[in-house]
């Protein structure tokens, strides 16, 4: 590999992402798979091999040809491709400031825009769906006490599943009575916030936490051999909850849920029970209102109550016919 490129992409990663950017775990992973595919590419399509790769080999050209390859060849979805787009542009920003005399030729390679995707409906789950998702726990043994557990928390707090699983049993903090107070989790850009939890939640984790003699350092998520809880993990056992629950209410059987669809639920019922959106944003650990406003749109409730509050038109109502001198119109504003 070229020694600048090779240089380069290494200070990305050791100074840019982790030193002054602080990227979490997640985004590191996700940009160096996207440098290591970029480098699969260059070997296998144009021939290069990783010692010959230079700065030159991030033009425009091999870019959009690299995500036709994605595309075409490794059968990637259009979400996946951006991802990938968006880490190369990183990298460029990057190397704007460090080789400001390739400048032009790295401008090129930001112009190329980010794919359009479709937007897909919201899936979330009613209150009598997710009831019936904590019936699903069986409370006999540990792990469907963990599972329970897993559920209450979800729907109450609204997290990510990476932040639920890095979840330490000293990140949930009880008032004095120990059946209430707020957990605290590290999101996206290791961004810290608390989240305030019901009464039922925090006493059943208290509760957890003393049956299984969990040390404060304890991850709050273990699978049955004693080792953290993994993504993959929580996908299977809310799969194994769905198929259980969907036997007492049947609208499940439609839906395909994701430990992501606790987090629109959670959004949603926050924005129907008339908290605002700037708390909500707060809450889920949004950067941008923007990512938020889509639970608006998703709730077709809302806006019918919205409409029903909007009074109709008269059929008589006042008809607007212009002046007929425009400048004494223009004049007299």
């Amino acid at each position: 590999m070229n020694n600048t490129f090779q240089c380069l992409l290494q200070k990305f990663f050791l100074t840019r992402l982790m030193n002054q950017k602080q990227a979490s775990p997640e985004t590191i992973k996700s940009y160096r798979d996207t440098f290591r595919i970029y480098i699969e590419y260059l070997n296998t399509i144009h021939k290069c091999p990783p010692y010959k790769i230079r700065v030159e080999h991030i033009e425009a050209e091999y870019i959009l040809d690299f995500l036709e390859y994605l595309a075409h060849k490794r059968k990637n979805q259009t979400k996946t491709i951006n991802s990938r787009l968006a880490a190369i542009h990183s990298f460029l920003h990057f190397m704007s400031f460090e080789k400001p005399e390739y400048s032009a030729m790295l401008q090129r390679s930001l112009m190329i825009p980010f794919q359009k995707t479709e937007k897909r409906q919201i899936d979330f789950l009613t209150k009598e769906e997710i009831d019936a998702l904590l019936d699903a726990c069986s409370i006999k043994d540990v792990l469907g006490r963990r599972d329970r557990m897993m559920v209450l928390i979800l729907y109450n707090t609204g997290i990510r599943v990476s932040e639920l699983l890095s979840v330490k049993c000293n990140d949930v903090v009880f008032d004095a009575s120990g059946s209430a107070g707020y957990i605290h989790v590290t999101g996206k850009g290791r961004k810290e916030r608390s989240i305030p939890l019901w009464k039922t939640t925090a006493s059943y984790i208290k509760k957890y936490i003393l049956e299984n003699a969990l040390k404060e350092d304890d991850k709050l998520f273990m699978n049955h051999a004693g080792d953290v809880l993994t993504r993959s993990g929580v996908r299977y056992r809310i799969k194994c909850l769905m198929e259980k629950a969907q036997k007492t209410v049947t609208t499940l059987k439609n839906k395909n849920i994701s430990p992501h669809t606790f987090r629109h639920s959670t959004a949603l019922h926050l924005l129907q029970s008339g908290i605002d959106i700037s708390t909500i944003a707060i809450w889920l650990g949004h950067e941008s209102i923007n990512t938020t406003h889509k639970y608006m749109e998703a709730d077709i409730e809302m806006k019918q109550k919205t409409l029903e509050k909007m009074a109709e038109p008269s059929v008589d109502a006042y008809r607007y016919r212009p002046s007929k001198d425009i400048l004494s119109f223009l004049a007299s504003l």
